[in-house]
């Protein structure tokens, strides 16, 4: 399936730390391990196959189908408030503190 990237100014890059800590513990790691792969297809003009977890990644605002293929963010954005409720509570420390040091 063809997979092409939504350009983003904010966010950050796929393989930021923060994408792997804190995005699989809100989606968990199946659906960011295929966000990553279309990610890295996109950046390669790749084809994906149909990912098992699409129905999250559209649903988190990570993924869109347009004309009939795949758009994926460019950057990655920070899990939203409304899914932060997901994290265990080591998890919601962190990220809290995470926020903390870059506002």
């Amino acid at each position: 399936m063809p997979v092409r990237l939504i350009p983003t100014e904010d966010g950050l890059a796929a393989s930021d730390p923060y994408v792997r800590r804190f995005w699989v513990a809100a989606l968990g790691p199946g659906a960011i391990a295929e966000l990553l792969r279309m990610v890295n297809a996109a950046g390669k003009g790749e084809e994906v196959r149909l990912p098992r977890h699409l129905p999250q990644l559209i649903r988190a605002g990570l993924v869109e189908v347009v004309e009939g293929s795949l758009a994926v963010v460019e950057r990655i954005p920070l899990v939203p408030p409304e899914m932060r409720w997901r994290f265990p509570p080591d998890v919601a420390a962190q990220h809290a503190a995470w926020v903390q040091v870059r506002s």
